[in-house]
């Protein structure tokens, strides 16, 4: 009788071993399967990089593509056992030639395959910055505000808050002189915040400005339109993909602002930072 129950017992473990190893049989065929599907589809999910164009000294800003991540992908597939498109994980294919690469060169529009385009207000004497503040808080949009030293001395607060609220904050030094050692404090002051990149402006090509700029680690930005009065028609007859659309502050602008917002939303674009707008 012992014996028979031994006898059993070698059966019973011998049956369990084989479903067992069956089991694990199946799973690792399921797995081998499943990361030769992902190896077979991958090319459809594949996006390629679309390159700066850079003409002499001025640069429009690419795109970035995509590739699949295998090995990443596979291994949160192998959770659920079959290939789910949405848990594709991607690694970037980045463009050949970067902004980082290129400040050397005037920015002069964001990428025109977006429909994304930049508000830009350089903020003088005229400008009601808290006016446009409360019209950008209503209709939760970002922009992008261009200040000079005098400014940033006397609200250095709000311009900490403008960039916590995502805005981007642009550097005019003193008088939009860039060779005045503001220029740097300034530089200084915005890149210890949350926003890391440093921009400056010029309405046509300086090789001054563009030197100094770039000798500081800077971007120069050259606004694609310039609005300096009846913003809302001009702007109305100027918008484009990628439109870097810079406009100079008074009663008219805080007037029509929101006017001016909510028909550039209403043709399907996407208001953005400057910092935002230009990111590949």
């Amino acid at each position: 009788m012992k014996q028979s129950f031994q006898i059993l017992g070698i059966i019973t473990l011998l049956v369990g071993s084989f479903i067992y190893n069956e089991r694990v049989g199946l799973v690792s065929k399921l797995n081998d399967d499943l990361l030769t599907e992902i190896k077979e589809k991958q090319s459809n999910y594949k996006q390629k990089p679309t390159e700066a164009i850079i003409n002499g000294n001025t640069i429009i800003p690419g795109i970035n593509g995509k590739k699949v991540d295998i090995k990443k992908t596979y291994t949160k597939m192998k959770q659920i056992g079959y290939f789910n498109e949405k848990l594709i994980v991607y690694k970037p294919l980045k463009v050949k030639q970067g902004l980082k690469e290129n400040k050397d060169k005037y920015i002069i529009s964001a990428n025109k395959n977006k429909k994304e385009l930049s508000l830009i207000f350089k903020v003088n004497k005229k400008t009601n910055i808290n006016k446009i503040i409360s019209v950008l808080d209503k209709t939760n949009t970002k922009a992008t505000f261009f200040i000079d030293s005098s400014f940033l001395e006397k609200n250095h607060n709000l311009i900490i808050n403008l960039i916590e609220k995502n805005h981007t904050i642009g550097n005019l030094s003193n008088k939009e002189d860039y060779t005045n050692p503001d220029f740097v404090w300034m530089k200084t002051i915005i890149t210890n915040t949350k926003q890391k990149d440093n921009y400056c402006l010029t309405q046509t090509k300086n090789k001054t400005i563009l030197k100094n700029c770039s000798l500081q680690n800077s971007y120069t930005i050259i606004p694609t339109t310039i609005i300096k009065e009846k913003p809302f028609i001009n702007i109305k007859n100027n918008i484009n993909k990628g439109s870097l659309i810079m406009i100079e502050g008074g009663s008219e602008l805080e007037n029509e602002l929101e006017n001016i917002i909510n028909y550039i939303v209403s043709k399907g674009y996407k208001i953005k930072s400057l910092e935002k707008v230009l990111q590949e």
